[in-house]
């Protein structure tokens, strides 16, 4: 066992015992946002965290601002691992304090196309599986951002897996990514892993009093699973600016928050020493850094108490750490 109750590869436990995959059949559904958030939050609350960028558009690395830095290797490691089964490399060591990232981009798609081209022998499905085994001793959570349109790096990301985490828009494109997504999940379980089970869907970029969508998000769930849909309680807030301004920044949620309240006591300092000049210079953050600090927290809450559920661990819930503005 490591920090917050989650297994580790030893004699008797499943080597996927640690990973979540979050993905959906549609783009622009908030699959990075979340995957980003819900790794850089359970780092800051003292777990070993890896997050693996499945994606050949490389978003995490604009979330986690590292795009374009020296070890950003556009998934050449990926690439390694997925085609020629190395041991996976891990380009990206401390892009947080205890958070640690497998970069994805072109490289990321090359490796999409060998696989696919060798779908013939179905045991290529488990390389991520594989490469994932030789560094999950070091860490308590693994989380896999994957791409959208489902193919074959989902298939390898659910393979490889022991939860998966859906977020959801409610648009009919978004329900219809929602049905495809169902699919490929009952698939994968019924012929690679049968340990792969539903974390549950998060509905993201809505209002929060969303109850209606809510019903009707689980009602096509269970449609299309024919199981009890997990719908998690906490809703992701829409907001424009906010998530523009993270991700131009490099900042996740509780960080922008945190520059946020900084940047709002400095406007006051600068009011009461009547020096209103420097207010033209000083950033201007959205009005809703707060609330979604305080959404994306209750999600990895809720997220990482079912994980553990699911993992077969001790039944107290891991406490997150508040963040501090």
């Amino acid at each position: 066992m490591r920090f917050g109750g989650l297994s580790t590869p030893e004699e008797g436990v499943q080597l996927n015992a640690n990973v979540i995959a979050v993905a959906n059949g549609k783009g622009g559904v908030g699959k990075t946002s979340v995957a980003a958030n819900l790794a850089g939050l359970a780092a800051h609350s003292g777990w070993d965290v890896l997050l693996v960028d499945l994606d050949r558009q490389g978003n995490v690395g604009s979330d986690l601002g590292y795009l374009g830095s020296p070890n950003d290797d556009g998934g050449r490691a990926l690439f390694d691992a997925l085609v020629d089964r190395r041991p996976l490399d891990v380009p990206l060591r401390g892009v947080r304090p205890r958070l640690d990232v497998v970069p994805g981009g072109d490289h990321t798609g090359n490796a999409a196309a060998v696989v696919a081209s060798l779908l013939a022998d179905i045991e290529i499905l488990r390389n991520l599986e594989r490469a994932l085994a030789s560094v999950a001793s070091s860490y308590d959570l693994i989380v896999l951002d994957c791409p959208p349109a489902g193919g074959v790096m989902v298939d390898l990301a659910l393979a490889a897996a022991r939860g998966l985490l859906i977020p959801v828009r409610h648009d009919a494109a978004s329900l219809k990514g929602l049905e495809l997504m169902a699919r490929q999940y009952r698939k994968v379980r019924g012929h690679l892993n049968p340990d792969l089970q539903l974390l549950g869907v998060v509905l993201f970029g809505i209002g929060r009093s969303a109850t209606a969508i809510r019903q009707e998000v689980r009602a096509t769930l269970e449609a299309s699973l024919g199981e009890l849909a997990p719908v998690f309680d906490t809703v992701i807030r829409f907001s424009e600016r906010a998530p523009y301004d993270m991700r131009l920044e490099g900042k996740l949620a509780h960080e922008y928050e945190a520059a946020a309240e900084a940047a709002r006591t400095d406007r006051l300092a600068a009011l009461h020493a009547g020096t209103p000049g420097e207010l033209r210079s000083m950033p201007r953050y959205s009005q809703t850094a707060g609330g979604l600090a305080e959404d994306y927290m209750a999600l990895a809450d809720e997220v990482l108490s079912r994980f553990r559920e699911l993992a077969g661990a001790a039944t107290t819930e891991p406490e997150l750490q508040e963040v501090a503005p």
